[in-house]
């Protein structure tokens, strides 16, 4: 239980651009955290693809990182290295959730990071995401010690894309053994 605690300012911005994302970093580093806040989050078109807001970790000083959003039907996690992003995959559970479109109303959910050594949890409405648990293996090979931030992908170009609020952010950095 020891370590440190942070809690955030609400946040909330708006972009639209197509199979991009927005990321904000905050001042803090880590290896190990847990991070979590209240996600609402709307599109300005029914259609979107994948959009919603997220969190960033693991970013380096050539921002290569780590990044992981919260969709209306699935949680998903990427690896940016040289400027490019690629997925990664779950090691157990299904990684899918089951939201209204975002369209019709703001979609609401708690979403909790948690990162322990080469492996991140994830946890929607406090539940852990999967049948088994939304389990994922990181890069041995890649340092995970690096700042963490505030992610947003817009699944759309059209007026304001996707929109994105986080309340009740938090941020708990055990103590080094």
């Amino acid at each position: 239980t020891d370590g440190k605690f942070i809690e955030y300012d609400d946040f909330a911005e708006d972009t639209a651009q197509l199979t991009s994302y927005s990321w904000w970093i905050l001042d803090e580093k880590a290896s190990d955290f847990y991070m979590s806040a209240h996600f609402k989050w709307s599109s300005a078109y029914r259609n979107a693809d994948i959009s919603g807001c997220g969190f960033a970790f693991s970013i380096q000083d050539n921002y290569d990182h780590y990044a992981v959003f919260l969709d209306r039907s699935r949680i998903y996690f990427v690896e940016e290295a040289d400027r490019f992003y690629s997925p990664v995959g779950l090691t157990r559970g299904t990684g899918r959730v089951k939201f209204d479109n975002p369209f019709d109303k703001p979609v609401e959910a708690d979403f909790t990071l948690i990162v322990n050594g080469t492996y991140a949890y994830v946890l929607v409405n406090g539940e852990v995401v999967g049948e088994v648990v939304g389990e994922y293996t990181l890069s041995q090979s890649r340092p995970l010690e690096g700042n963490v931030g505030l992610t947003l992908l817009s699944g759309t170009n059209k007026d304001y894309g996707t929109r994105c609020e986080m309340t009740n952010l938090h941020l708990w950095i055990p103590d080094e053994d």
